[in-house]
């Protein structure tokens, strides 16, 4: 994993459908600046998604009250049901959570707006990365890394193909000789497809953004970057010939498709394909292999987008020094790694001495899909976040904005659906990150 700044997404929660749901952006009801609480309440408010490890979170909060003076309410987001919009519903009724499992894109804007109370001896006193370190002070304890990668069918791929022309050359072949659509061009206001289009620039060097934290410029369409990203929505253009309207599709449709045999390749977050399918059609899973993000002839990955998701102890709550301790013991339980690995696959431990760990070594679902394994291990020095993409992965909140909005996977819409060509499609993204800054 690159250094300790880094981050992720707002996004996943698992459905009985398999579907990761993806929401957007805070409102400015998310501050509660006006609880009147000391913050040193015993009763701690922990607002969480992750519903499908209630099983483990549940034990770990035993641990915490049997050795703290505290209590741990936890409010699950229900299916359908974003933190976003659970968060919201609970500050304007004046009982905001003290603890909220969020991710680092998240907390970042939180700390902007002045709402997140520091948690640095969480952070800074463990091997843990630190993406939301404002001034000296760490306000983000992660959990888990969730890298992107490709998975194809690789009983109608010759082979892994990697670069550009090898998956133009196979995804075409596939949609000529069997009745399947060999790729998937997602687009829209989505997370799945803002992150894909986003992953495509890096995968050709294109500098979205650089400059330092205060003065994040937007350099897309500067330069080389500008003939790169043309040269982006083009292959993208391209590679929509050999897929079905993806625009609108999330995490779940990218899978739905694959798993009902209408697409022979998608992009998704980890193994969570494999996961899903594995529940529906295991039969097929043996004839998916992950891949790396296509990238052009001649280039190297220098950013794998990987979300990163983990504890957040916001400021107006009425435990709040109760929730720096829970989130200090969560991050320490000995049943840390069992939360983890309550998904495995689709997320990994926040460091590489969790990666290495005997934990994730003996997983049974781990053992049984090596290569995915393989490829996180010879690619975690590159992975990185939407947050990280200042001057010297400095966090930048324009990206982070801006895939709040899921401005990239809009721009894809532009392309693909609107009409425009690739050079149009460039110059409306630029302008649209660029509004972000006023």
């Amino acid at each position: 994993m690159a250094t300790r700044n880094m981050g992720r997404r707002r996004f996943l929660r698992l459905t009985t459908a398999g579907t990761a749901v993806g929401l957007t952006g805070c409102s400015s009801i998310l501050s509660g600046s006006n609880n009147n609480s000391d913050g040193k309440g015993k009763t701690i408010s922990y607002l969480s998604d992750r519903g499908d490890s209630k099983q483990v979170i549940n034990e770990i909060i035993g641990e915490f009250e049997k050795n703290h003076d505290y209590k741990v309410n936890v409010t699950y987001t229900s299916k359908g049901t974003s933190t976003d919009q659970q968060l919201q519903k609970m500050v304007a009724a004046g009982n905001p959570p003290d603890l909220i499992f969020d991710t680092s894109a998240d907390a970042y804007r939180y700390q902007r707006d002045g709402d997140l109370a520091a948690i640095s001896n969480v952070v800074q006193d463990s091997e843990l990365p630190d993406p939301v370190n404002v001034d000296g002070e760490s306000y983000f304890a992660p959990t888990m890394v969730e890298p992107l990668m490709f998975w194809y069918r690789n009983d109608l791929y010759s082979s892994n193909p990697e670069s550009w022309s090898k998956w133009e050359t196979e995804a075409k072949q596939v949609s000529q000789s069997h009745n399947i659509k060999g790729f998937v061009t997602q687009s829209g206001q989505t997370n799945n497809a803002d992150t894909q289009i986003t992953q495509y620039l890096w995968q050709n060097d294109v500098e979205i953004y650089n400059g330092p934290s205060d003065n994040i410029q937007v350099t897309i369409d500067d330069g080389a970057n500008r003939r790169k990203a043309v040269e982006t929505y083009q292959w993208l253009k391209t590679m929509s010939q050999y897929s079905p309207n993806g625009s609108g599709w999330e995490w779940g449709d990218a899978i739905e498709a694959l798993q009902q045999e209408n697409a022979a390749a998608i992009a998704s977050v980890g193994g969570l394909p494999i996961l899903t399918i594995a529940e529906n059609r295991p039969d097929l899973v043996e004839k998916l292999s992950p891949s790396p993000y296509p990238h052009p002839e001649g280039t190297k990955r220098s950013k794998w987008w990987a979300y990163m998701e983990g504890h957040v102890v916001r400021n107006d709550g009425k435990a709040t020094e109760g929730a720096k301790a829970f989130a200090d013991f969560f991050s320490k339980s000995d049943k840390f790694m069992d939360f983890v690995l309550s998904a495995p696959l689709f997320q990994f431990p926040p460091t590489r001495k969790g990666l290495n760990s005997e934990a994730v070594k003996n997983n049974e679902t781990i053992q049984n899909h090596p290569a995915v394994m393989k490829l996180v291990k010879e690619n975690w020095d590159s992975f990185s976040t939407i947050l990280a993409t200042g001057k010297d992965g400095a966090p930048n909140i324009v990206a982070a904005d801006a895939y709040g909005q899921q401005l990239l996977g809009q721009s894809a819409d532009q392309l693909l659906v609107g009409g425009k060509s690739p050079e149009q499609t460039v110059d409306w993204v630029a302008k649209q990150l660029r509004g972000l800054k006023n």
